[in-house]
Formats: C-alpha cells, structure tokens, sequence
C-alpha cells in the first residue's frame, strides 16, 4: 500500500484509512432493490450507512439475484404459495465495465460489478 500525504489527508487524516470490503449475502440499500428479505439485509445496509455518514471508506458487495426474493401467502388449506418478486436492476444500479473471472467448479464465472 502506498500512502499519499498531501493537503487533502493532512487535513482529514481519515483517507489514511484502508478501504473496508464489506461482504454479505444480502444488502438492504432501498425497498426497490430487491437484493435483501429481512433482518441480515437491514443490518447490512444499516452497517454500509454508518461508514458513509462517518466517511469511512467500505465498499458492500452482495449477490444480485435477477429474479430478486419472492413475495409470499398462506392459501386458503395452510400451504406457503410462492410468487416471484420480478425487478429489473438497471432501473436502479449503474454496472461498472470491469468483470472478473474466477474458476469455479471447473468452469469459468464471470464476476461484475
């Protein structure tokens, strides 16, 4: 790592601070992005908005599910009936153009953030 003293970090010595990567496998930014279903979400989110109110420099990264979660109901005999909760992540998220790739299982996955 190489640490860049000039005006800006003496100024605010928090950009000295290394970049956090905060992985979790659900991240509740918004109600309309659909990439988290309860209580470890909201903790994320609530976690990656406490570092950007106190600027401390983190990063989240979750899995994008295109499909999102499911909505669901209870019929009439007392079965769980599923229904797909749809939503189109480009309405909400910007991709970056730079993609990774890992072997996984003998195959090649593509990782995009």
């Amino acid at each position: 790592m190489i640490l860049v003293m000039d005006e800006s970090t003496v100024r605010d010595p928090r950009k000295l601070l290394p970049t956090v990567a905060y992985f979790s496998m659900e991240i509740g930014l918004d109600s309309a992005i659909h990439t988290y279903s309860g209580g470890l979400g909201i903790l994320a989110g609530d976690t990656l908005r406490a570092a950007a109110d106190n600027v401390i420099p983190m990063v989240g990264m979750t899995l994008l599910y295109r499909k999102g979660y499911f909505r669901q109901e209870i019929s009439a005999d007392g079965y769980q009936v599923e229904h797909p909760d749809t939503w189109n992540p480009a309405d909400h998220l910007e991709p970056y153009d730079h993609k990774v790739k890992i072997r996984l299982d003998g195959r090649d996955v593509w990782i995009q953030a």
